[in-house]
């Protein structure tokens, strides 16, 4: 009886024991976690986080648009662009605008860092800006492009530039001729609601056959010369050379 007794103290100074270690556990742990918790920022003090010279806020157009003066917009220009914001293309297309014409060149030497789509968004718009220097630019930043990325500037430059970007436009395409820009102004002579540039696209269209050989007829307008085309492709080859013999 006396040994039952004992082994019953025993097993319940054991028991108490165990309860007191895991209270004791339970507490450090909570404490361990409460200390975690106070070191780790909360999303609000993140969003607070004063901008740093690499990590500038906000959405790039809207802070390009709202700086003062033109140092405070190339400054902001550069550091969206290390950043690598996803609104950088936007941003770029803005600054096209800029009355300082060096933060425009500015913005078109930035587009070689976006991708090859990215980049033509910005020479779509570059192409019809009203400063030779841009233009001129924008034609040399192209000219590597592949054809189908050169025929979405170059048939912006057509659909809204003014008649001496067409001359430019037209200047640079005969450089490296190809079916897929040709194509791109017979799109742009069908689409325009403007007369004197239908004509003036028309008159290329004919131009470009010549070289090609064959016999060419006058196109009387868009629609014929459209038609015609659509009937002739076939004979052409990727440079516009005719190969039907």
């Amino acid at each position: 009886m006396a040994s039952r007794q004992l082994n019953y103290i025993f097993a319940s100074i054991v028991i108490l024991a165990l309860l007191l270690a895991a209270a004791g556990w339970r507490l450090a742990g909570d404490s361990a976690i409460s200390r975690s918790r106070g070191l780790s920022p909360s999303p609000a003090k993140i969003a607070a986080e004063p901008e740093t010279a690499n990590s500038p806020q906000g959405d790039p157009v809207d802070r390009l648009r709202a700086a003062k003066t033109s140092e405070e917009r190339a400054d902001l220009m550069s550091r969206f662009m290390v950043l690598g914001h996803a609104r950088n293309p936007a941003m770029l297309v803005a600054a096209l605008s800029d009355p300082d014409v060096k933060l425009r060149v500015a913005a078109l030497e930035y587009s070689a860092s976006l991708t090859p789509l990215e980049a033509c968004e910005v020479y779509r718009a570059s192409a019809i800006n009203d400063q030779s220097d841009v233009r001129e630019m924008t034609w040399s930043l192209v000219a590597p492009h592949p054809q189908e990325n050169r025929a979405l500037v170059y048939a912006e430059a057509l659909a809204k530039g003014s008649p001496q970007v067409m001359e430019e436009v037209f200047s640079e395409m005969g450089r490296q001729p190809g079916r897929t820009l040709f194509e791109a102004m017979i799109q742009q002579m069908l689409k325009t609601t403007e007369p004197a540039r239908s004509a003036r696209i028309l008159r290329e269209v004919q131009a470009w056959l010549v070289p090609g050989g064959g016999e060419i007829p006058p196109f009387t307008g868009p629609s014929a010369a459209a038609s015609w085309w659509s009937e002739q492709r076939k004979n052409y080859d990727e440079f516009m050379l005719r190969v039907d013999g």
